[in-house]
């Protein structure tokens, strides 16, 4: 494993929130302990069932993380962005991958080893850091598990809009647009539903004037409407 040496990319990783307020010794020490890798769109990471190899720290891009039926279903469940962590579940219980990830985008990802990991974690600030990236993905797979099991597809479509306005949104002329493209196959997979089910509640939402579409992307027009949809408890006041 070669010591990352290019100043460039140190100053990249020292950028990522998560690494903005730690100890500059502590951060010497992750920079000496660990490398960066880079990877392309589309890229398979790992499979379920794969040994897992590296604690893994998304410096920038994105990463995908989903599960496949033996019949080729997919539903993705998390898309990770910068300063989120593959492997510390697995890591930390010494097993293996229970899902897949995909690489979304051009992608570097910080990489430590296992040995390494358990050198690492011993130090009060990263298992800190650890311990908060185990209950974030705690949470999210949990709201994931709540929405699937509880709520109709209009509860579910609304808090997938919901979040990628606050991910990727950007105010314009009648509501909120979100930058980010995303086909209506891509919505199914993430909250498991069929793409004719998705664009006929889309198209009804419309009608209602809760969101336009602008150029293939999604302006939310009316959030509040959607955010009772949602029934989030915080939209419930």
């Amino acid at each position: 494993m070669r010591p990352i040496s290019s100043q460039k990319i140190i100053e990249e990783i020292r950028s990522v929130e998560i690494f903005k307020q730690i100890d500059p010794a502590i951060f010497k020490l992750l920079i000496e302990k660990s490398h960066v890798s880079a990877y392309r769109d589309g890229h398979a990471l790992f499979f379920s069932g794969d040994e897992c190899l590296h604690l893994q720290i998304i410096i920038s891009g994105g990463v995908q993380l989903h599960f496949a039926s033996q019949e080729g279903a997919e539903v993705i469940f998390s898309e990770m962005q910068s300063g989120d962590v593959l492997g510390e579940v697995e890591m930390t219980l010494d097993c293996r991958h229970s899902f897949n990830a995909v690489v979304c985008g051009k992608t570097r990802l910080l990489e430590i080893d296992r040995k390494t990991f358990r050198e690492l974690a011993k130090v009060p600030q990263i298992s800190s850091f650890l311990i908060r990236a185990v209950a974030r993905k705690l949470h999210q797979t949990t709201a994931f598990a709540e929405g699937m099991a509880l709520y109709p597809l209009e509860t579910r479509l609304a808090r997938l809009l919901l979040s990628l306005g606050a991910a990727h949104g950007r105010s314009v002329h009648g509501g909120i647009l979100i930058e980010k493209a995303i086909s209506q196959s891509r919505m199914g997979q993430l909250i498991n539903a069929s793409r004719p089910r998705i664009n006929a509640q889309l198209q009804a939402w419309k009608s209602e004037q809760l969101i336009g579409i602008s150029q293939h992307k999604i302006v939310i027009m009316n959030k509040r409407s959607l955010e009772i949809i949602s029934r989030r408890s915080d939209a419930i006041c």
